[in-house]
C-alpha cells in the first residue's frame, strides 16, 4: 500500500483526536492497525514525516509510549491521493477509493473537482480533446461478435464498411466501395473499392481484406445468417471483389451497412487474433484506438482517413459508475461538455438533444420448450396483469410511453397496452394449469433492466404468479443453452439506421432472445415473412411485411411489448455538429468546436 492509504487509515481510528494534539501509542498498535511487520512500520511512519503528515516522537525505554502529532486531516490526504490516482489514469481506483470511505461531503468534493476535468480543452499543441464519462467500460469491440448498440456506436468510429446508409438520403451510399451491381437474379454481387485508403497501422486495404473479414465472420460466427448465405467469395482483383449467394437476395447491400460487416486487416487480425484486437481494434474509420481499459477509453483523429480529417483531435471517455447521480447538478458549471443522460435534463439547463428512440422493451414467453407458459391463459394473464402505465409512472426515468410495438405509433387500435385489468388477470391465473411453479426471468446486468425485471417479478406476484429473477452477462444470455433454460427474457430492442434491417436481423438470429424463445408456429410465421423481405426492394413494403410478423406474434402472445424510450445527451453551446444517430450517441467524426 502507498503512504497515502496507511495514513488515512490511522487518521480514520483516531478520528476524535484534533489536529496538533499528541496521540500515545505503541508501535504494536501500528503494526495491528496497519497489519504489518514492526519494520513496515518504521518505513511508514518516516515516510508520513518526509510528507508532513505526522511528527512522531519514539517513546524510550521499556513501557514508555511513543507521540504521534497530525498534522494534516485524512480528508486532505484522501482527497488528494483520489486527485493523483484520476490524473493517473487509475480512474477504477480512485472509485473504489472514494466509495469505501462513508462520507458524503468528501465525495460532493471529489464530484466537483472532477467535473472540471470534463468537457472540450486544448491540450499543449493546441489539438481539441473532448473528455467526456460512461457508465462502464467498452472493451468488446470486435465487429464479428458485436451485441450492444454502445460498442455498434463506437465501432462506426473506429471502422469503414464497404458501403453505408444515409439516413438522411434514405439510400445506401458509398464507403470503402465506390460502386457496385448484382446481376438480375440478384445472386451475385460486385463491389469495386476504393484505391488509396489504409488501415490505422498503415498498412493498404485491399480485396484480399474483405475476403478476409467476410471468411472470419463465417468461421466465428457460423450461426450468423447472412455470412451463411453467401455460398462463394472471389478476389477478382486488388480492388474488386464478388459474392455469389446460394439464395437471392435484392438487399443484400443493405445487410453489409452493419457494423458486424467492418473491414478489418487481414495481417492484423490472422496474426494476433480477437482476444488482443477486441479492446484494441484497428480500422480504416476517422479515429484511431491508443488506449482502451477498465479506467479509460482514448482514440486520436486519424489524419489519413480517406473522406477527411475530423475535427476532433482526440476523445477520451472515462469509465465513471453512476456518473449522471453525481455529476448532474455539476455539469452546467462547466465551459464545453457532453453528457449522455438517462432523461430530458430540467428546463432551462445547458442545451441538450432528445429523440423517440425506434425499439421497445419487451418481454419474451419460452414457446420453443415444454411448460405451463404453452398454457394461452397463462401468458393472457401477465399481459393484463402487467400496467405499462404504472410501470414507466413507478421507473421514471428515460420510459417514456407504453408501446404497442417495436415502432411507435404504428394504427394498432384499440392500443395493445391499454388491456391492463388485475381481477381479470387473476381469475385468468386461476382458470389457467399454473400450479405456483416458479418461473424464471431472465434478463442481462444493467441496472435499468434489473429495476425492470423487479418490477415485472412483484406485478406477477399481485396475480399469484412466483417469477425467479436471474440476471447474467449479457454475453451469457446470448448464448443458447442459456436462453433454452429460460422461461421468460426481459431485454430491449434498438432499432439501427435501417429499421428493416434490424427487425430482420433480430427475427433470424441464433443468437436473438425472440428468435430461440419463437414456438414452432411462430417460427414460421417469421421464416415466410422474411424470405419474401428478401426479395422485395421497396422500403415500406418491406416494413409491411414486418409489421406483419410483429402483429402476428403480438396477438399469439408469443412477446409482450411494455415501453419506448428516450435517449438525450447535453452538449454545451461550443460544440458544433452534434445529433443524435439511431442509438442515442454523437457521431464524433462531425464535432468542431466554437472559439471566438
Amino acid at each position: 500500500m502507498e503512504v497515502e492509504v496507511y495514513f488515512v487509515k490511522l487518521r480514520e481510528h483516531y478520528a476524535a483526536i484534533p489536529d496538533g494534539q499528541a496521540v500515545s501509542l505503541s508501535m504494536d498498535d501500528l503494526t495491528g492497525l496497519w497489519d504489518c511487520t514492526r519494520r513496515n512500520a518504521q518505513l511508514v511512519l518516516r515516510r508520513m514525516e518526509e510528507q508532513g503528515y505526522v511528527e512522531w516522537h519514539a517513546g524510550r525505554g521499556r513501557g514508555n509510549l511513543s507521540r504521534l502529532i497530525f498534522h494534516t486531516s485524512y480528508r486532505k490526504v484522501l482527497l488528494e491521493r483520489i486527485k493523483s490516482l484520476v490524473l493517473n489514469e487509475h480512474i477504477q481506483e480512485a472509485w473504489r477509493t472514494l466509495d469505501s470511505h462513508d462520507n458524503q461531503d468528501l465525495k460532493d468534493e471529489v464530484t466537483t473537482w472532477i467535473s472540471t476535468q470534463f468537457g472540450v480543452r486544448q491540450d499543449s499543441d493546441a489539438k481539441d480533446v473532448l473528455r467526456f464519462p460512461f457508465y462502464r467500460p467498452v472493451l468488446d469491440l470486435d465487429p464479428a461478435h458485436v451485441i450492444r448498440r454502445t460498442e455498434a456506436h463506437w465501432m462506426r468510429q473506429i471502422f469503414n464498411t464497404l458501403v453505408s446508409y444515409s439516413s438522411k438520403e434514405q439510400r445506401i451510399v458509398p464507403e470503402l466501395a465506390h460502386a457496385w451491381e448484382c446481376d438480375a437474379a440478384k445472386i451475385r454481387w460486385t463491389f469495386y473499392l476504393r484505391k488509396g485508403v489504409r488501415f490505422h497501422h498503415g498498412k493498404r486495404m485491399t480485396a484480399r481484406d474483405v475476403a478476409y473479414t467476410f471468411h472470419r465472420i463465417q468461421t466465428e460466427a457460423p450461426v450468423e445468417w447472412i455470412p451463411a448465405m453467401i455460398q462463394k467469395i472471389t478476389v477478382i482483383s486488388d480492388y474488386c471483389i464478388e459474392f455469389l449467394l446460394n439464395t437471392p437476395n435484392a438487399i443484400f447491400d443493405r445487410f453489409i451497412c452493419t457494423e458486424r460487416y467492418s473491414i478489418v486487416p487481414e495481417d492484423r487480425y490472422d496474426e494476433q487474433g480477437a482476444g488482443d484486437l477486441a479492446a484494441m481494434p484497428v480500422g480504416t474509420g476517422p479515429f484511431r484506438m491508443v488506449e482502451n481499459n477498465a479506467s479509460k477509453m482514448v482514440l486520436e483523429s486519424y489524419e489519413s482517413y480517406f473522406e477527411g480529417c475530423p475535427h476532433l483531435d482526440r476523445i477520451e471517455m472515462w469509465v465513471w459508475p453512476n456518473y449522471e447521480r453525481d455529476l448532474l447538478l455539476q455539469v452546467k458549471e462547466q465551459d464545453a461538455q457532453l453528457l449522455y443522460n438517462e432523461a430530458p435534463p430540467a428546463a432551462g439547463d445547458q442545451p441538450f438533444l432528445h429523440q423517440l428512440e425506434k425499439g421497445s422493451s419487451y418481454l419474451t414467453f419460452n414457446l420453443a420448450k415444454e411448460g405451463v407458459l404453452q398454457d394461452l391463459q397463462l401468458r393472457q394473464a401477465i399481459h393484463v396483469g402487467l400496467d405499462r402505465e404504472q410501470m414507466i409512472a413507478d421507473l421514471g426515468s428515460h420510459r417514456m410511453y407504453p408501446a404497442e410495438g417495436f415502432i411507435r405509433d404504428q394504427g394498432d387500435h384499440p392500443p395493445f397496452h391499454s388491456e391492463y385489468h388485475l381481477s381479470y388477470a387473476k381469475e385468468l391465473v386461476r382458470a389457467s394449469s399454473y400450479q405456483g411453479e416458479r418461473i424464471t426471468l431472465y434478463t442481462y446486468e444493467m441496472v435499468s433492466n434489473e429495476r425492470c425485471a423487479a418490477w415485472i417479478q412483484e406485478a406477477c406476484k399481485r396475480i399469484g404468479i412466483q417469477v425467479e429473477v436471474v440476471v447474467v452477462p449479457i454475453r451469457d444470455l446470448a448464448n443458447q443453452d442459456m436462453l433454452v433454460a429460460a422461461d421468460m427474457v426481459f431485454a430491449g430492442e434498438v432499432l439501427g439506421e435501417q429499421s428493416d434491417i434490424t427487425l430482420m436481423e433480430m427475427y433470424t438470429m441464433d443468437t436473438s432472445f425472440i428468435r430461440n424463445h419463437l414456438s414452432p408456429a411462430g417460427a414460421l410465421v417469421v421464416n415466410h415473412g422474411i424470405a419474401q423481405c428478401l426479395l422485395e426492394e421497396n422500403l415500406d413494403k418491406r416494413m409491411m411485411m414486418l409489421h406483419e410478423i410483429e402483429k402476428a406474434l403480438k396477438h399469439q402472445l408469443q412477446l409482450l411489448f411494455l415501453y419506448h424510450n428516450v435517449q438525450t445527451a447535453s452538449h454545451h453551446p461550443s460544440l458544433g455538429g452534434i445529433s443524435l444517430n439511431a442509438w442515442g450517441k454523437v457521431d464524433y467524426r462531425h464535432v468542431w468546436v466554437r472559439r471566438k
